[in-house]
C-alpha cells in the first residue's frame, strides 16, 4: 500500500479531486493549508512559492491506495501537471505504508 499526497494551490483542488475520481479512488481526504514564512532568518523552499510573512494558500489531497494505482496517478501527474501557474505545479508525495491497524 502507498500513501499518496498531492499539494497544490487552493484553486487546483477540483482538478486533483477529478484526478482521484478518474483513477477510481473512492475514498480520499483533503484539507486547506495556509503557510507563511514568519521568521526573517528562514529562507524559502525552492520548490514552493511564498513571500515572507504573506500567507500561501494551498490544498492537500491524500489517500491510501494500492501500489499500482498510486504509481499510475504519479505517472499521470508527471505527464500532465496540474497547475494554475505553470511554474508552480502541484507536487505529489508517495510513501510506503508500513502498517495499518
Amino acid at each position: 500500500m502507498k500513501f499518496l499526497a498531492i499539494m497544490g494551490h487552493e484553486e487546483t483542488r477540483p482538478q486533483v479531486r477529478d484526478l482521484f475520481k478518474r483513477f477510481e479512488v473512492l475514498m480520499f481526504s483533503n484539507m486547506s493549508i495556509m503557510g507563511c514564512y514568519c521568521d526573517k532568518g528562514i529562507t524559502g523552499q525552492a520548490w514552493w512559492p511564498a513571500d515572507k510573512g504573506v500567507g500561501s494558500y494551498s490544498s492537500l489531497c491524500f489517500a491510501i491506495l494500492e501500489d499500482e494505482k498510486a504509481e499510475q496517478i504519479i505517472g499521470e501527474l508527471e505527464s500532465n501537471p496540474i497547475a494554475i501557474e505553470p511554474e508552480f505545479p502541484a507536487k505529489a508525495f508517495l510513501m510506503n505504508v508500513e502498517k495499518m491497524v
